[in-house]
């Protein structure tokens, strides 16, 4: 049977999360999405919550006054800072009512980062959160390893536009596809091994302590594209993933035109 097509909507806004809900299947809170999103307010959780019934996904990105705003791999390591923050973050989206957390930390080598991740995963799931990947993936130097690393880690799902980097324009779109294809057959590759066979995850790629056991998912990481997803090139995403990350935004603002076009386009493409 055929996956069905699934929508995440990043937003920032309650006015958005409203609109964007009758045609999500999922909606990414953040704070400051122009600026590529943070940790939402747990006010915003809560009042999305209250209003629709759409799954919700809490993004895990602290801000502090001196966050950097780059988009690299040095703006994503974990320090004991970040890691407090986040770990309160997860339970308060769990308490406001998120049903999913994304969390995305790197090592400055740009690998994941295995003990940070596994522990934050670990407490979102302590909580009944499922727990995805950011598009921090597109920041790894070995996307193939990466796809070994999120799956070992039981991921449910990853962003990613298919790049190299944060800017989606520097590869056409033909490239991209090529890129997404590679990495749906890594996860799949990655889910028809017996990672669980241990009862620990262990770091193969440093010298870093055993994790605590976790179940893997019984599934291939979903690949969810994203970065410049549109009505007018849905189809063609389709062809490499039924999931798809929209913020739907033109001009910097949420479009209602825009999101009904996006979600025909993958009624027709179903």
């Amino acid at each position: 049977m055929p996956t069905r097509c699934t929508l995440e909507v990043p937003v920032d806004s309650l006015e958005s999360a409203v609109l964007a809900a009758p045609f999500a299947t999922r909606l990414e809170l953040c704070d400051d999405l122009p600026s590529e999103g943070w940790t939402p307010k747990t006010s915003l959780i809560e009042s999305v919550r209250a209003a629709v019934d759409t799954h919700i996904v809490a993004m895990i990105r602290p801000r502090f006054a001196d966050s950097p705003l780059t988009l690299t791999v040095e703006s994503f390591v974990a320090s004991k800072r970040v890691m407090d923050a986040s770990k309160e973050e997860i339970k308060s989206a769990a308490a406001a009512g998120a049903n999913s957390v994304a969390i995305g930390l790197l090592q400055a080598d740009g690998h994941v980062d295995m003990n940070a991740c596994g522990e934050l995963a670990e407490l979102a799931r302590s909580l009944k959160l499922e727990v995805a990947f950011l598009r921090t993936f597109d920041l790894l130097v070995d996307r193939a390893r990466g796809m070994r690393d999120i799956s070992a880690l039981g991921m449910k799902r990853v962003v990613t536009a298919g790049v190299l980097g944060w800017d989606a324009a520097i590869s056409t779109l033909e490239q991209r596809m090529a890129v997404l294809q590679s990495d749906a057959m890594n996860a799949a590759a990655a889910a028809s091994e017996k990672l669980n066979a241990s009862p620990t995850i262990k770091n193969t790629h440093s010298n870093a302590p055993e994790q605590p056991y976790m179940p893997l998912a019984h599934h291939a990481v979903e690949i969810v594209p994203g970065g410049g997803v549109r009505a007018s090139n849905a189809a063609q995403f389709i062809s490499v993933s039924p999931h798809l990350h929209a913020s739907c935004r033109r001009d910097g603002v949420f479009n209602m035109n825009e999101i009904r076009l996006l979600h025909a386009a993958m009624n027709a493409a179903q």
